[in-house]
């Protein structure tokens, strides 16, 4: 049996994309100018990581938290954990340091 779609279903799922990537780039400017306003530069924030952790840094990126500029920078210590750090991109001080969750742990953690 063949199913008909609606142009106006159509329409619907549409419009839901459209609002989808709007919000998608509006974000994505917002993150762009929190990025053009920060104080220290990556680098700076990679030393700080290196400073609180015993291990090496396997990864370093630039990201909004809640609304804030910081440095999110994951450390692998010799035996394997991995630790989070976040650093604030204005002052260099970090902010939060513990077990790395993956965000796509976190997402499925939120999902059920």
């Amino acid at each position: 049996m063949k199913r008909m779609i609606s142009l106006p279903t159509l329409i619907a799922v549409g419009a839901v994309a459209m609002a989808g990537m709007a919000l998608a780039e509006t974000e994505n400017a917002k993150e762009m100018t929190l990025f053009s306003e920060v104080q220290i530069d990556i680098q700076k924030a990679l030393t700080v990581a290196l400073e609180g952790v015993d291990g090496k840094i396997a990864s370093i990126e630039f990201e909004s938290e809640d609304g804030k500029a910081v440095y999110e920078a994951v450390a692998v210590s010799p035996d394997g954990a991995t630790t989070e750090i976040l650093i604030d991109a204005n002052d260099g001080s970090v902010i939060a340091q513990g077990p790395y969750m993956d965000d796509d742990d976190e997402e499925d953690d939120e999902n059920g």
